[in-house]
């Protein structure tokens, strides 16, 4: 297996985020791009990105390779990663690692990192297949959403996270402060794409601020990011798509989910 990617900020770019979520990180390979998963301890939040196939330059794959590496060694590799930077990830079978190489002008660099063996029980969560199922939906301005994360992170650690068709309430308690935010979504050019499973009904979950923070602070000034609520005491998934041009079609996604507090079942 080999793919190269003529822009390796890209793939930076999916995998700086992951780091707080867990160790390890999941990648699969094949003709249409590739996936790099993401599980958090205990299952509490997850992070999965997709680059199509349109990313990549070439690919040399028979039909879908996997592999499991530290996330660490991934993470640490690509924060060498300069803008003239073009990556190539290729498997060395003979020593059971996976070669990452940055390459430029000036200088090449390389890293070998040993593939570990993935347990039976390993199970990606299919989250972002969740979109359909989500009973509130709604894609926000990433300055606005982190405005109202960081408001809301003053009254504690925990925020109750409600959504209606009036707009979006992030509310957090202590035992001596609380604070909350609101987003109006009636004449707001920051969001867009508003949907409800029924327009007068509140969805309310719990989550820890402290995912909502890192989430919210992934996304450039001016992006998006999408919002979806799968039901009350249901879990949350946050996500930024991407474009090459403001008119063209999506090339991929970076995706969270976050378990609700009262409960840590399967997203």
């Amino acid at each position: 297996m080999e793919i190269h990617l003529e822009d390796a900020k890209l793939m930076k770019s999916i995998i700086d985020p992951m780091i707080p979520v867990g160790e390890d990180i999941y990648l699969e390979i094949s003709t249409d791009g590739l996936r790099a998963h993401c599980l958090g301890i205990g299952g509490a939040w997850a992070a999965d990105a997709v680059l199509n196939r349109s990313n990549f330059s070439d690919i040399d794959v028979d039909g879908t390779s996997t592999y499991y590496v530290k996330l660490k060694d991934f993470a640490d590799f690509m924060k060498t990663v300069q803008s003239n930077d073009d990556l190539t990830i290729r498997e060395n079978s003979d020593k059971g690692t996976l070669e990452l190489i940055l390459k430029s002008d000036q200088m090449t660099k390389k890293i070998a990192i040993r593939i570990q063996s993935l347990s039976e029980e390993f199970k990606i969560k299919q989250f972002m297949r969740a979109e359909g199922a989500a009973k509130a939906k709604a894609e926000l301005q990433t300055d606005l959403f982190a405005q109202a994360v960081k408001a809301a992170e003053l009254g504690g650690e925990e925020v109750t996270f409600t959504t209606n068709a009036l707009g979006l309430k992030l509310e957090a308690t202590d035992t001596n402060k609380s604070a909350e935010a609101h987003i109006s979504y009636k004449n707001n050019e920051n969001v867009k794409n508003i949907e409800l499973a029924e327009e007068d009904t509140d969805y309310q979950s719990i989550f820890k601020l402290e995912y909502l923070r890192h989430i919210s602070r992934v996304g450039k000034s001016g992006d998006n990011i999408s919002v979806w609520l799968l039901d009350t005491n249901g879990p949350l998934i946050l996500a930024y798509f991407f474009q090459k041009d403001a008119d063209e079609a999506q090339v991929g996604y970076l995706g969270f989910a976050i378990a609700p507090r009262v409960q840590r079942e399967d997203f």
